[in-house]
C-alpha cells in the first residue's frame, strides 16, 4: 500500500505564490537596506572631509602664531599681514604678503591673514598679572581659510583672536 498526498485542484501553485511573494519583500527590504548605507558612507565621508578641513584650518592659525614676527606692532590699526594669493570677503586687500610659515607646513588650499585690531598703547587685561605700567597690549585677528572643495574635500574658515604683551620697555619709552 502506497500513501499518496492528495492535494484538491485550488491548493497547486499556492507555494511559488507564497514563495514570490516573500521573495519581493526580502528584495524590497534589502535594497532599502542598500541604499541606507551607501546614504550612510555619504555622510561618513563628509564628515572627514569637514574634519579634515578644520583641521587644516586650525594649522594655519598654529603656524601663524608659532612666528611672533608675523605680529606687527607697529604700523597702524586695520594692517594686515597675508600669505600670498589671500582673497577677503568685503573687496578687503592685504597691505603686505609677508607671513612666513614653518617649512614643514604643507600650505595647499590654505589662506591665512593677520590683521591688527587695537593700537599699541592698551592695557593688558586683569587677571594676566602684568600692570600697565609695564606692558601695553596689541591685539590680532588671524583668519585662516582651507578649501579643498575642488577635490570634494572640506571648506572652513576660521576666526581667532590674538593678544600680544609688548614690554614697555621694548617700545622706546
Amino acid at each position: 500500500m502506497t500513501l499518496e498526498a492528495r492535494f484538491p485542484d485550488s491548493q497547486r501553485g499556492v507555494a511559488l505564490a507564497v514563495a514570490l511573494v516573500i521573495l519581493v519583500g526580502v528584495t524590497v527590504v534589502s535594497l532599502s537596506m542598500l541604499a541606507t548605507s551607501m546614504l550612510e558612507l555619504v555622510m561618513a565621508g563628509s564628515e572627514e572631509a569637514r574634519t579634515t578641513a578644520f583641521q587644516k584650518a586650525e594649522a594655519g592659525i598654529d603656524a601663524v602664531a608659532a612666528d611672533i614676527n608675523n605680529f606687527q606692532v607697529t604700523g597702524n590699526v586695520g594692517h594686515t599681514n597675508c600669505t600670498g594669493g589671500f582673497s577677503y570677503k568685503y573687496d578687503e586687500t592685504c597691505d603686505v604678503t609677508s607671513l612666513t610659515l614653518p617649512s614643514g607646513y604643507d600650505a595647499t588650499g590654505s589662506e591665512v591673514s593677520v590683521r591688527r585690531e587695537s593700537p599699541l598703547e592698551q592695557c593688558p587685561p586683569r587677571g594676566m598679572s602684568t600692570s600697565c605700567e609695564s606692558y601695553s597690549v596689541a591685539t590680532f585677528s588671524m583668519d585662516s581659510r582651507f578649501d579643498a572643495t575642488q577635490t570634494r574635500g572640506g571648506r572652513v574658515e576660521l576666526v581667532q583672536g590674538y593678544l600680544l604683551l609688548v614690554p614697555k620697555s621694548q617700545q622706546g619709552g
